[in-house]
């Protein structure tokens, strides 16, 4: 295979993880929707908020830029609200309390929150989601154990457990390390493959923690090439059967509905497979730029004058302009601007 792992790894680092502004944006986001919880709750002399927890892409470091074409898409950060199991009531009502604090507390919302089956989901107006699960807790010898508010009922669960099996599955599997691991990169860019994708058919594709897992599952570790990890990790996935459960740390985590999503994210991984495939013998980098826009729906893989001059800064391109104008004056050699 035509060996595009530098473009692919920068377009990762520019278009797919997010960057230190956005990421300091979540952080904030974050920090000012438990001000809004413990403010309500205060006002609402429900009991205090015991900890909260770190949940989804942002805990597992896996959130994605919105596609080029669908750049007013949501942001979703999850985070965990934990009472102690004293101070809660029935699992929906104990959900109850935390949407009503968020309803009195929050700007901004583009709809009033919603009492969701395991969560309390937000949509803001200016495009970002936040869900917060709702648990309990109770001292267990040296250690909390933790159950989660789910319809009328509350059921054990560890909030923190999913996280630490998704980094021990990204150091364990992949080759590199570095706090740079290729299966986390991978992730990411299934989570990214699928917005685009859902976008440009306006259909569900597996989101969240079911595209998680599914690419822990199909990885497959290449080091130095992530272009040929995600290639085969697609591949696995355009064989995979919707009607196989997805497992994280061990316990089903589809339901129902993923099965369908599924279906949809192997019909298009076997469509790009076949481009990508085509980058086999005697490719050349505008054949991978064409197949690899294929993939992921960007301008980045839009063929410049050259992959080099496409790289450079702005000052860097006027230097090098400034270079040719020069040559042209000195040898006459004006039909070939960029040679130097």
């Amino acid at each position: 295979m035509y060996d595009f792992s530098k473009e692919i790894f920068k377009f990762h680092d520019q278009h797919i993880t997010l960057t230190r502004g956005q990421q300091n944006d979540m952080r904030s986001r974050r920090e000012a929707n438990l001000k809004r919880i413990k403010a309500g709750l205060e006002e609402l002399g429900k009991p205090s908020v015991a900890e909260t927890i770190n949940q989804g892409g942002y805990a597992q470091k896996t959130m994605t830029q919105p596609p080029e074409a669908n750049e007013d898409s949501r942001y979703d950060i999850d985070m965990g609200v934990v009472f102690d199991k004293d101070d809660s009531v029935g699992p929906k009502s104990t959900r109850r309390w935390v949407r009503d604090a968020i309803a009195r507390k929050a700007v901004n919302m583009k709809n009033d929150p919603e009492l969701k089956k395991k969560c309390v989901r937000v949509v803001y107006a200016n495009g970002y989601q936040c869900d917060f699960p709702v648990f309990r807790r109770e001292l267990s010898g040296q250690s909390f154990s933790y159950e989660i508010s789910t319809g009328e009922e509350w059921e054990k669960s560890d909030p923190r457990a999913i996280n630490k099996w998704f980094e021990d599955e990204i150091s364990n599997k992949s080759p590199d390390n570095g706090g740079r691991y290729q299966l986390r990169r991978i992730a990411r860019m299934l989570k990214y493959f699928c917005k685009v994708h859902a976008h440009r058919r306006n259909r569900k594709f597996p989101a969240g923690l079911v595209a998680t897992a599914l690419a822990v599952e199909a990885y497959k570790a290449e080091d130095g090439r992530d272009d040929l990890s995600f290639r085969e990790t697609l591949r696995y996935l355009s064989t995979r059967s919707e009607h196989n459960p997805v497992f994280a740390n061990g316990l089903i985590i589809s339901d129902e509905k993923d099965a369908d999503r599924i279906r949809r994210l192997a019909d298009e991984a076997r469509e790009v497979v076949e481009h990508l495939d085509g980058l086999n013998g005697n490719a050349t980098e505008s054949d991978a730029r064409r197949a690899w826009r294929k993939v992921f729906r960007h301008s980045f893989f839009v063929e410049t004058v050259s992959s080099e001059l496409a790289s450079l800064t702005a000052a860097e391109r006027a230097e090098r302009m400034q270079a040719s104008v020069n040559a042209r004056q000195t040898d006459g050699n004006a039909g070939r601007p960029w040679c130097h």
